[in-house]
């Protein structure tokens, strides 16, 4: 039996609907306590915000918080200035313009200081590994057919599929920005066209082929 092994790859674009903001919160302080207390204000700030956004706060959820000493290298040594402390949240959001400015301007009026990333995404990421899959199937058949008639063969059953563990590749896109007080870009909107999301992935095709 003779064979003919074709690879195909396949790409889909979609356009992003979902964005998830995260934000970065940090103070420092010589006191613990203090250092403490002032994240948890600027993280209450935030959370506030996005009650002013009108979104519901409990979906601003924690993602990393750390406490940590901060020192400064001096005379060859090491020496203790204080604490340093951060707490990461993150929300999930539609892709809404409006929506999204809305929640911005109220951040970029708090006092959160909190550095914000943007990252679109597609919400239903199964259906989209699926499509990727179908259209490299599609490809890989196409690419069969071509080179089996180019070669004066004819293209027999399939034989084998054969498709890697390695997960469908999805590039989603990223923005990001920094709030650092009141009246920052408060009354300014941001002008954000993501990119389509996109997805690739191989699978490779094995036929029989005769004259």
């Amino acid at each position: 039996m003779r064979l003919l092994k074709v690879q195909g790859k396949g790409r889909v674009s979609v356009e992003p609907d979902l964005v998830t903001l995260s934000f970065e919160v940090e103070t420092k302080a010589g006191d613990y306590a203090e250092c403490l207390q002032n994240l948890n204000a600027r993280a209450e700030d935030l959370r506030a915000s996005m009650t002013a956004a009108g979104l519901d706060r409990a979906d601003l959820k924690t993602s990393d918080f750390s406490v940590r000493v901060d020192t400064q290298y001096k005379d060859g040594r090491h020496m203790f200035v204080g604490y340093r402390a951060s707490h990461n949240m993150r929300i999930e959001l539609p892709v809404d313009k409006e929506l999204l400015n809305r929640t911005l301007r109220h951040i970029a009026r708090g006092h959160s200081g909190a550095e914000i990333s943007l990252v679109f995404s597609v919400k239903d990421s199964d259906a989209l590994r699926q499509r990727v899959l179908m259209e490299a199937v599609r490809i890989a058949k196409s690419n069969a057919e071509v080179l089996a008639s180019a070669a004066g063969m004819s293209l027999g059953k399939l034989q084998q599929i054969d498709y890697g563990w390695v997960e469908v590749r999805i590039h989603n896109r990223e923005a990001g920005m920094v709030c650092n007080g009141p009246g920052l870009v408060a009354d300014c909107d941001v002008d954000i066209e993501p990119e389509d999301v996109t997805a690739e992935d191989n699978v490779t095709l094995v036929y029989e082929i005769s004259d």
